[in-house]
C-alpha cells in the first residue's frame, strides 16, 4: 500500500495523541512503504520519517530501500527488536502474510516488538468497506474490522486510542499497556479477521521481481491442499506465542 497525505496525518494524529513529538521515536515500519504523491518530496516511508527525525527501521521479504528481510510469518526473536519501538506502524502489510495461521504470529510480532506504552497504527483493509463498496476486492486474503481491534485491545489490555474509516482503510491506533505477553487465544484472534480467498499473496508487500507470480501461485497451491495435508498430519504445529 502506498502512504499518501491522508494515511501520513492519521499516523501522526496517533503520535500526538499518545507520544507527543514525533522527532527521536524509534519507529518500526511493516512492509517496505512507498510515497507517490505531488505533495510529498520523499519516495518512501523510510526517507520521510528520517527526515523527521524518526529512528526507523523496517521489515520486508523484498529488501528493498534499507529494509531488513524478516518473515513476519515466524515468530522475531532477535533481541535488539524485541521491546525496542515506541511506534510500530502496519500500513496494509499484515493482510499479505500467509498461510492464514501466520495472522496470530504477525500480531504476536507486533506486541513484542512495541516498549510498553508504545503504539501500533494499522491500515488495513476494512471488510465492512469491502462488504457494502467493494473497497479492495481482490487485494488480499484478509481483511478485519473495528471489532478485531476492540478484541485485541481487551484480550492484550491495550487501550485503543482509535478507530476509524480513512479512504477506505480501517486505521486504527493501540496503545500497549503492560508488560506482558501476547494473548494465548489464537482461536479468538483468527476468528475475528475475516478470510476472502482469492486475493493477491506477495513475497514482500512490494515485490514485482518475475518470481513474484511464481511465488503467488505455490501459496495459492498450498492454500488449497491445506486442509488434505492438515489430515494426513503433514502440516507443522504453529509457534506458540512468547
Amino acid at each position: 500500500m502506498g502512504l499518501g497525505p491522508n494515511y501520513l496525518e492519521y499516523i501522526e494524529e496517533s503520535v500526538a495523541a499518545t507520544l507527543g513529538d514525533l522527532r527521536d521515536k524509534r519507529m518500526l515500519e511493516l512492509g517496505d512503504q512507498e510515497i507517490a504523491h505531488d505533495q510529498i518530496p520523499e519516495k518512501t516511508g523510510k526517507e520521510y520519517y528520517e527526515n523527521r527525525g524518526v529512528d526507523h527501521t523496517s521489515f520486508d521479504l523484498n529488501g528493498r530501500h534499507g529494509a531488513h528481510r524478516v518473515d513476519l510469518a515466524k515468530p522475531i526473536r532477535e533481541q535488539p527488536w524485541l521491546g525496542a519501538f515506541d511506534i510500530v506502524t502496519n500500513s496494509g502489510t499484515t493482510e499479505h502474510v500467509e498461510p492464514f495461521e501466520a495472522q496470530y504470529v504477525c500480531f504476536m510480532n507486533i506486541h513484542n516488538c512495541l516498549k510498553t506504552g508504545g503504539i501500533s497504527v494499522h491500515l488495513v483493509p476494512d471488510v465492512d468497506e469491502l462488504e457494502r463498496r467493494g473497497r479492495c476486492k481482490g487485494h488480499c486474503n484478509y481483511y478485519y474490522s473495528h471489532e478485531f481491534f476492540v478484541l485485541l485491545a481487551e484480550l492484550n489490555h491495550y487501550t485503543l486510542v482509535s478507530s476509524k474509516v480513512v479512504r477506505g482503510l480501517r486505521c486504527a491506533c493501540l496503545r500497549k499497556n503492560e508488560d506482558r505477553p501476547f494473548t494465548e487465544d489464537r482461536k479468538a484472534v483468527l476468528a475475528a479477521i475475516a478470510r476472502k480467498e482469492g486475493g493477491k499473496v506477495y513475497f514482500g508487500i512490494n515485490d514485482q521481481s518475475v518470481f513474484g507470480p511464481i511465488r503467488q501461485l505455490l501459496r495459492r497451491v498450498l492454500d488449497v491442499t491445506r486442509p488434505v495435508r492438515r489430515r494426513l498430519g503433514l502440516m507443522r504445529r504453529p509457534p506458540t506465542a512468547h
